[in-house]
């Protein structure tokens, strides 16, 4: 499974899991999804945690997501970045999307650990899942 469909499968809510994960895997049909990271990701709600304003930047994220067990890459997912459904080094990524006006996922841990950043100004959100 890869990083987008196990974080389909682990973080949205059910009744959007099959559109996200079809969307997600067309090229012809990512970019509506991509765009609705700016809006409202239909997580769910019980596996955020919202990110304290300041911790809320590059370093201070990488240090929350890495005592999570985060390595030292992950799978991106972003609106308007080149960047995106690559795999990057944690610090790039984060430094990449936190500078970046639009929603991001950053899938850390597949199905276990991802870190979303909504549209400006809004804070971002750690979403874990511990057990499978």
């Amino acid at each position: 499974m890869s990083h987008e469909e196990a974080f389909v499968k682990a973080f949205i809510t059910s009744e959007k899991q099959a559109r996200w994960a079809q969307f997600l895997s067309s090229s012809k049909r990512r970019k509506e999804i991509l765009d609705r990271l700016n809006h409202n990701l239909p997580y769910i709600p019980a596996l955020g945690t919202e990110v304290p304003g300041n911790q809320d930047f590059p370093a201070e994220l990488e240090k929350l997501l890495k005592a999570k067990g985060a390595g030292p890459t992950c799978h991106v997912i972003v609106d308007g970045l080149k960047i995106d459904g690559q795999e990057l080094p944690l610090s790039e990524a984060l430094t990449q999307i936190c500078m970046h006006e639009f929603g991001a996922v950053l899938s850390c841990i597949p199905g276990r650990l991802a870190y979303y950043k909504p549209e400006s100004p809004n804070r971002g959100v750690i979403l874990e899942r511990l057990s499978r």
